[in-house]
């Protein structure tokens, strides 16, 4: 399970460090590629697996489904890590999340997710405002 907030910072060449913490859960390869609300989502290649299985039994008649799926799979990235315990981002995914130099790794559970750090910023202090309303909207089941 990945969990957890590591800041880091991009060089100048792309390249990452991913936290130890989330590299011993990923293996030795791994796929990163858009995510939601303007950040990269990094999966193990047994969850993206069951990724494309889900994108697989979407309806391809549907357009914003098209979109969606070409969107995901052209800006996916196969990674490895360096002997630092870093990968190189391409410029498609640095532009789509906007990172400049600083970010923030954080974990989601099933995958992680790479922030520009003021668009974590932002996002986080808007979602911990509204975090009792959105729990009441939820139906946990416990």
């Amino acid at each position: 399970m990945f969990m957890g907030e590591f800041n880091h910072s991009i060089d100048n060449k792309g390249r990452l460090i991913i936290p130890a913490k989330f590299r011993s859960q990923l293996g030795e390869r791994f796929v990163i590629t858009r995510g939601m609300d303007k950040c990269l989502s990094g999966y193990s290649m047994n969850e993206w697996d069951q990724l494309k299985q889900q994108l697989e039994k979407l309806p391809m008649t549907k357009k914003n489904v098209r979109q969606f799926v070409r969107l995901i799979y052209s800006a996916a990235i196969e990674c490895e890590f360096d002997r630092q315990g870093r990968v190189n981002l391409s410029k498609t995914l640095i532009n789509y999340a906007n990172i400049s130099k600083k970010c923030v790794v954080v974990g989601v559970s099933s995958h992680f997710e790479i922030w520009d750090e003021d668009a974590w910023q932002k996002y986080s202090d808007q979602a911990a405002e509204d975090f009792d309303e959105v729990a009441e909207d939820i139906d946990f089941d416990f």
